[in-house]
């Protein structure tokens, strides 16, 4: 990771907003802007404004600040593993290993490294997956805002909340079925509603023969 980040450049916290980055880049142009040095400041003036206008050009565009926040962050957490896997095996090895069967220590250290290689994998694939899911959404909303309807992209994690949700919509209407008060209710709205009870006719006859074409094939197989 650099050492400056293009916060720091344009001397500005990372939660700044745009306006405040906009401020700060006036403010550190005219500051440093090689026309308003001596002779002998010039160059070094030089050098800074173009690292001023290269932090302002990602951070003042909110697409591309989005995306240098991912980096970052990725950067940062890759940091932090590789520092967490340097100060577990500085202690693993500042350990006093008391064991007379050199094979049985290779062995220890053998499974130790796999288990941070992967516990290392999970965490890169995970975060690879956090930073897939934001530019996924970050490049539709740039396609809504340019006036495109986007269609919602079905996933397995969608399917499966999906089918979460209807679980326990249906374990909440069993649940309310079995109260006496809830179900006379039920059973009046049901009576009283022609249309709400021919869907739920339907519905019913849909369900009821998809099990029993199940059944029928199940039992079918036992027939010899």
């Amino acid at each position: 990771m650099p050492k400056n980040t293009l916060y720091e450049m344009l001397e500005v916290s990372e939660n700044a907003s745009d306006e405040v980055i906009e401020k700060a880049y006036k403010v550190l142009a005219k500051k440093y802007h090689p026309d308003l040095q001596k002779e002998q400041n010039k160059k070094s003036a030089e050098i800074k404004m173009k690292e001023i206008n290269e932090a302002y050009e990602v951070l003042g565009n909110k697409e591309k600040r989005r995306e240098y926040d991912l980096k970052l962050q990725m950067e940062r957490e890759e940091e932090r593993i590789r520092n967490q896997q340097e100060n577990t095996n500085e202690d693993s090895s500042n350990q006093v290993i008391d064991n007379d069967n050199p094979n049985d220590i290779e062995k220890d250290r053998a499974i130790y490294q796999r288990k941070l290689y992967q516990e290392e994998m999970q965490q890169r694939k995970k975060m690879q997956e956090n930073l897939n899911k934001e530019y996924e959404n970050a490049y539709y909303n740039y396609l809504r805002s340019l006036g495109y309807r986007v269609k919602h992209k079905w996933t397995k994690e969608n399917v499966k909340d999906f089918f979460i949700v209807i679980g326990i919509m249906i374990l909440i209407f069993m649940a309310l079925w079995f109260i006496p008060p809830t179900h006379d209710w039920l059973v009046n709205f049901y009576e009283q509603n022609p249309i709400l009870k021919a869907i739920v006719d339907l519905i019913i006859a849909v369900v009821t023969g998809i099990f029993k074409g199940i059944w029928k094939f199940i039992t079918g197989l036992f027939i010899v």
